[in-house]
């Protein structure tokens, strides 16, 4: 259980590894930037959602129409550099997972109003795909030909610098909103034992499968809007800190509560604690590599 106790000690701790980070000397970008996106996913982790999954795809694709609809309001050819890494995806997602590598380098996400538009959508059709998949691997032991047609975040394709008018984004947004429905639909006419199923490979549930569909659709669609200012990695880390700081007041304000969670990034549910101690253990990995 996290506890007003837990959460309090733990700023302290944050705020020594914090200046771990600004005093290290070598490779201070690559430590900076990776360290920023630690700080970054913590502090989206830290934001409250619902425990049942099909509720969360819904309130995160509520809130993330507010960031899709003012696309249009950015400069469409302009690439904006994200907190997310390559390095970090790794990080999160590999089994077993290997420590955070300074060495590594930084292999950056970055987004366009297009692209963040192209990500959504793409991302919703994936796992939307995944459902029928996982329900015949289950039922059936088909296992699944892997139908991935969407480029990475990592990737900007030439469309994805073209305008965006108020019209093309009206498009793009009814296909987004139609197929968001269709997910929150299907998710919620499978039963517990289908949401629970884990495939013979160690892939993911559906419960966490959605729970990343819902934080990711947050991810790119704030991208822009929710965007760290300037180049210089030692001002948007001291900056990522600042908003980790108030994600980890708000989580020690609201206390326990049973009806949510703390999804990470791809989907894995945490404690508020939790979530710090992760950031914690990343950035001493950084610092010890």
């Amino acid at each position: 259980m996290t506890t007003t106790t837990s959460l309090s000690a733990r700023e302290a701790a944050l705020q020594a590894s914090r200046d771990r980070v600004l005093g290290a000397t070598q490779d201070r970008e690559t430590l900076l930037a990776q360290a920023t996106g630690v700080r970054m996913i913590a502090a989206w982790a830290l934001v409250a959602a619902p425990r049942d999954p099909v509720r969360h795809l819904e309130a995160a694709h509520d809130r993330a129409r507010n960031h899709l609809v003012r696309l249009t309001d950015h400069e469409a050819s302009r690439e904006v550099v994200s907190v997310m890494t390559n390095e970090l995806f790794d990080r999160l997602t590999a089994e077993p997972p290997a420590p955070l590598r300074r060495s590594a380098g930084v292999h950056r996400y970055t987004y366009t109003p297009r692209k963040v538009l192209r990500r959504v959508l793409d991302h919703f059709l994936d796992h939307l795909n995944q459902i029928d998949q996982w329900l015949l691997w289950r039922r059936e032991g088909i296992v699944p030909t892997p139908t991935d047609g969407w480029v990475p975040s990592t990737v900007t394709l030439p469309d994805d610098r073209l305008p965006l008018t108020r019209s093309d984004l009206d498009a793009w947004l009814w296909r987004i909103d139609q197929s968001a429905r269709l997910l929150a639909q299907r998710a919620g006419g499978l039963t517990a034992a289908e949401l629970d199923w884990r495939p013979p490979d160690g892939g993911w549930p559906l419960r966490r499968v959605f729970h990343h569909v819902a934080r990711s659709e947050l991810l790119y669609s704030a991208s822009l809007d929710e965007a760290l200012q300037g180049e210089d990695p030692r001002d948007r880390y001291v900056e990522a800190c600042r908003r980790l700081g108030e994600a980890v007041q708000a989580a020690d304000a609201r206390g326990d509560d049973p009806a949510v969670v703390y999804p990470g990034l791809y989907g894995v549910l945490r404690r508020a604690d939790e979530v710090i101690d992760d950031a914690l253990l990343f950035e001493s990995e950084l610092l010890e590599s």
